[in-house]
């Protein structure tokens, strides 16, 4: 999976995104050597991972969620000085590439209808190019200083194997246009977005052409994927929706409401067989295992960067 996907990467925001034009930034929370985190970054921050919480983060606790958050941008900021620290570079060939990849992969027709969707989430396209430089120098400063560090065992793959791939391996390709409610969206409001659905949907089922009504439509958000999603395992959804899906013919399509908005499904193809072999399923349980073991590390190498630099906390 790209790493860079939009839909699945939750820092977006949190990482890229600071002050808006205009705005007072009450006073700096954060200092890390030359770097400071202002109280907007900070609020921003909270108030978009509140609405698209990463695992071991609870916002029910407002405190801890707030000092959690911090220490996230805290984190990137030691990253971003390390790579520095380290000569890490990125080209600027290299982040058209991914920004690209992105574009294509979320059905987006061109830059300008990204940009749009950026702004809806608060961010510009050269903040977005900013975060992706920022993002591909992490992974550089990852392989760097983890390689020839992370090790899997065999008894690791065979219990991962065990717990995950010994099932059928069922998998469905699903593409997914995304309408959500606008912020505080009154009744009349979500009105219009089911009445917009229910025209995109009956231009599907008329057989117009759904990548193009992904290109023309599709409204990326917080917390709702979208855009061609790729084959799922059977194990990465609700029970009763991949039940579902897996019943629709190749192509077919479908509305689901959810409390933010209204989604459009296509089932591109279902996959129903039998499990994979141990052999079969190994290289990729191998890089699960490793990407896992990796953060792990990293987050860990942080700590000891942290450690050498002046990080003072004014929160």
């Amino acid at each position: 999976m790209n790493i860079f996907s939009i839909t699945l990467i939750w820092l977006v925001l949190l990482l890229s995104a600071g002050p808006a034009a205009g705005e007072v930034v009450d006073r700096i929370v954060a200092q890390i050597n030359q770097e400071i985190i202002t109280m907007s970054e900070l609020e921003q921050a909270v108030k978009y991972l509140q609405a698209n919480t990463p695992p071991g983060m609870n916002p029910k606790d407002p405190v801890t969620f707030r000092r959690q958050t911090l220490e996230a941008l805290i984190d990137r900021k030691l990253a971003k000085e390390e790579a520095k620290r380290l000569g890490i570079t990125v080209s600027e060939k290299e982040i058209n590439q991914s920004l690209e990849d992105i574009r294509r992969r979320n059905g987006f027709a061109d830059n300008e209808a990204m940009a749009k969707a950026l702004a809806k989430e608060g961010m510009t396209l050269e903040q977005f190019r900013q975060y992706l430089a920022e993002q591909i120098q992490q992974e550089r400063l990852m392989q760097l200083t983890l390689r020839g560090k992370v090790k899997v065992s065999e008894e690791e793959i065979r219990r991962f194997y065990e717990q995950n791939y010994r099932a059928s391996d069922n998998r469905l390709h699903i593409k997914v246009l995304n309408l959500p409610f606008p912020p505080g969206a009154t009744a009349a409001q979500q009105e219009e977005v089911r009445e917009q659905a229910e025209k995109i949907l009956m231009a599907a089922k008329q057989g117009e052409s759904f990548d193009k009504l992904l290109r023309e439509h599709n409204k990326p958000a917080g917390g709702m994927p979208s855009g061609d999603l790729g084959f799922i395992r059977q194990g990465d959804m609700d029970p009763r929706f991949f039940e579902f899906l897996a019943r629709l013919r190749p192509g077919e399509v479908v509305p689901l409401k959810t409390s933010a908005g209204f989604q459009i499904i296509q089932l591109v193809e279902a996959r129903i067989g039998k499990a994979k072999s141990l052999e079969e399923a190994r290289p990729e349980i191998e890089q699960i295992l490793e990407r896992a073991e990796m953060n792990k590390l990293f987050s860990e190498y942080l700590r000891s960067a942290r450690q050498r630099a002046l990080v003072k906390v004014m929160l």
